[in-house]
């Protein structure tokens, strides 16, 4: 019987171990040699290694190496099922999780460890001859090589490098390309992608009616985006949403971690999102100012803390309203202005501890900061990063 339970906070970890589970059960326990599994049953195994949601999408596409738009190359699909990547079918590019729990106890009765089922996964799955047509195999990124006609793809980006400098900059800015180091590069490209958020939103080709749709709609920009700047072949850059970190006192979750890998080398970008509309989601009337701008100061505080307790090494806040006395108050007379994010704004080592709905704050700002607010459409748009 499987005893493990809430081995890991990562939702693709779960998912890569569940199959891993169901598929060494199929094999040593019940003597089958069935690799293909349904999803259900992946989800459900899954649900009982992480504590967080375990949604269909996880399976069906992100973990999933032939979905066009995967983030980990965990699984293969053939229709609605799914089975383990072996070893090397994308070229070790993102088949299997970095980290695992290996001294785990997964099954009781045999005393069976994950570390005795990666053994069996690497002995014995990764050599097995599977009988069904493959897809075909995808480099690093993604991008298919087969049939390409050498002489003209030299052509192509002969062409490329004589135009780059003309035309690329006027589409990307050039920090976002340019730089020789991926860090800032990456960094770079989250600020360009929440430009391009906060324009398709401002012009309403975007709806966003609360904060989750918020991460998520920016999430599929900057993941869309984060593959153009890797150029060497020992850089690989991760987005994770909602990931556990410490600020020094509690375990929290980050809305979105950004993992930059440069051979041995990792860097971590965190973001926090803020979202306030006038009108709920519900469609009543939100209220609750001074607690989103509280809010805004305390992601600073966070962001500060997950980087002083090295969870990340950049804490980046991205905000977004719709109620313009935010940004251009009349007046500034209620005790929640203590919490200033008006335009133009500087704010910077300083302790905040004015309760807000009768709550006690503690806020604690080492750096600086500068509400430059953007307005595009009934928008405006935040991005707060601390002054070098």
């Amino acid at each position: 019987m499987m005893i493990a339970r809430n081995i890991t906070s990562s939702v693709p970890t779960a998912v890569w171990i569940a199959t891993l589970i169901k598929t060494y059960e199929n094999f040593v326990f019940e003597g089958k040699d069935n690799y293909w599994i349904g999803q259900k049953d992946i989800q459900e195994i899954a649900r009982l290694l992480c504590p967080k949601n375990i949604d269909n999408a996880r399976i069906s596409q992100w973990c999933n190496g032939d979905h066009p738009n995967n983030t980990y190359n965990y699984l293969r699909a053939k229709g609605p099922l799914r089975r383990l990547t072996k070893q090397g079918e994308f070229s070790g590019n993102k088949e299997q999780p970095r980290e695992l729990p290996i001294n785990t106890v997964i099954f009781e009765d045999k005393d069976i460890t994950l570390m005795n089922i990666l053994e069996w996964h690497k002995s014995v799955y990764c050599k097995i001859q599977f009988d069904e047509v493959e897809p075909a195999k995808v480099n690093h990124h993604n991008i298919s090589t087969e049939n390409v006609d050498l002489k003209e793809n030299i052509e192509v980006q002969k062409h490329y490098d004589e135009s780059k400098d003309s035309k690329l900059s006027n589409i990307i800015p050039r920090a976002v390309y340019d730089s020789s180091d991926i860090n800032n590069r990456a960094i770079n490209v989250v600020i360009s992608a929440w430009e391009i958020f906060s324009m398709k939103v401002g012009n309403g080709l975007i709806s966003i009616n609360k904060e989750a749709s918020m991460q998520l709609q920016y999430a599929y920009i900057l993941k869309h985006m984060l593959p153009l700047i890797i150029f060497q072949d020992d850089e690989e850059i991760e987005l994770e949403l909602e990931t556990a970190v410490n600020d020094g006192t509690s375990n929290r979750e980050v809305d979105i971690m950004v993992i930059v890998y440069k051979g041995d080398d990792v860097f971590k970008i965190a973001l926090e999102l803020k979202c306030y509309r006038t009108k709920s989601s519900s469609g009543g009337n939100r209220g609750a100012t001074d607690i989103f701008m509280k809010d805004i100061y305390q992601d600073m505080h966070l962001l500060e803390r997950y980087c002083e307790n090295n969870q990340a090494d950049v804490g980046i806040a991205l905000v977004m309203n719709d109620y313009k006395s935010f940004v251009y108050p009349k007046k500034k007379e209620a005790k929640c202005w203590d919490y200033d994010i008006s335009q133009g704004t500087k704010v910077g080592n300083l302790r905040i501890t004015t309760p807000i709905g009768g709550k006690p704050v503690d806020i604690l700002l080492n750096k600086q900061y500068k509400f430059n607010w953007k307005e595009i459409g009934e928008y405006t748009f935040l991005l707060l990063k601390p002054l070098e």
